[in-house]
């Protein structure tokens, strides 16, 4: 059966939670009514039903007027969603209150769809999610690209690790601040030997972590401060698959990926690529931050070059030898940009 988060996750995940416990969206979620637009509001609501809320209605009844009326007719919905709604409004219950910008009839005929089949609902999703992420890696065969496009779809924070590092971490909707929460733990999880052979859920420090193996010693993490949908589960699974393929190359040698200890020390350059004159420094430096402009990504800093995509790869490479640095993180993306501000 599924919950009133799972509905509200993977219908609208921008909604926003104003009031409730989060232990109550793990209630079963029996069905969705709609408020009449004309008195009296409330129509007949049977228990675990979602209550879709037209905010024009709340011009002239309140939204603490409507929950009193609720409990004057003894009617139990699962939770409300305001519809429509611009501007946050919080409120003291115990019910889940979600607020969305979404419009009533959008919602409730979503929701509808998403009760009447679920399993089918979340399949199509896994199919489009493997056929996006998949074209977002060989655009940019790394895990930022196809691990961006994912914790934009769910909202979450969605970081990848492998052989003892975070090779990507997407904060979203999250933000910095758990962000930095969650890389404390993996750290902690990692110096305390932590190796997961299957999925793994659990709150620590006040966030939710869900873990997905991708290989041994390889796992897609997903972090936020509420806990986890379906739409989690299965997403982080489709994302496993593309990464899977991508992690199979062999990673880059401890040198390339080393940065200099000092400034004045710097490690020999790579050989050039066959048909590849070594880049001049100039011209290195215009790659650079033409990938940190492109958000990471290769494809579009080299239409932007007006070169191919592996002259890129290979100034990538060389600027990681000779000046340990490398646009494709988002940290040094940020200084390169800085420090070219025109």
């Amino acid at each position: 059966m599924s919950s009133v988060l799972d509905v509200w996750r993977a219908i609208d995940p921008e909604a926003r939670l104003i009031a409730g416990s989060p232990d109550a969206l793990r209630l079963t979620a029996r069905g969705v009514a709609r408020t009449r637009v004309a008195p009296p509001h409330l129509p007949p609501v049977s228990e675990g039903q979602l209550l879709v809320v037209d905010a024009a209605i709340l011009r002239d009844a309140p939204l603490d007027e409507l929950l009193a009326g609720l409990v004057a007719a003894e009617l139990s919905p699962a939770a409300l969603i305001v519809a429509g709604a611009a501007s946050p409004e919080h409120l003291a219950a115990n019910l889940p209150i979600l607020l969305s910008r979404r419009s009533p009839a959008t919602l409730v005929d979503a929701m509808r769809a998403y009760l009447g089949d679920e399993e089918g609902w979340l399949a199509k999703l896994v199919s489009e999610l493997r056929l996006a992420t998949a074209e977002a890696a060989l655009g940019d065969p790394s895990p930022s690209a196809p691990t961006a496009l994912v914790a934009d779809r769910l909202r979450r924070g969605v970081a990848v690790s492998a052989d003892g590092e975070l090779r990507a971490v997407h904060p979203r909707n999250a933000g910095r601040a758990i962000a930095a929460r969650f890389s404390a733990i993996f750290a902690r999880l990692l110096a305390s030997g932590h190796v997961s052979a299957a999925p793994l859920r659990r709150g620590l420090a006040g966030v939710w972590l869900l873990e997905q193996p991708i290989r041994r010693g390889a796992s897609v993490w997903l972090f936020d401060d509420l806990p986890f949908a379906r739409i989690d589960e299965v997403a982080a699974q489709a994302l496993g698959v593309t990464l899977r393929a991508l992690l199979r190359r062999p990673p880059p040698s401890a040198l390339s990926r080393a940065e200099p200890r000092h400034r004045h020390e710097r490690t020999p350059a790579p050989p050039p690529a066959p048909g590849f004159a070594p880049a001049a420094s100039d011209t290195l430096t215009e790659t650079l931050l033409a990938v940190a402009r492109a958000n990471g990504r290769v494809a579009p800093a080299a239409r932007a070059l007006g070169v191919h995509r592996n002259t890129v790869l290979y100034r990538l490479k060389v600027a990681r030898a000779e000046r340990g640095i490398d646009p494709r993180r988002p940290e040094d993306a940020l200084r390169l940009l800085a420090e070219h501000q025109s």
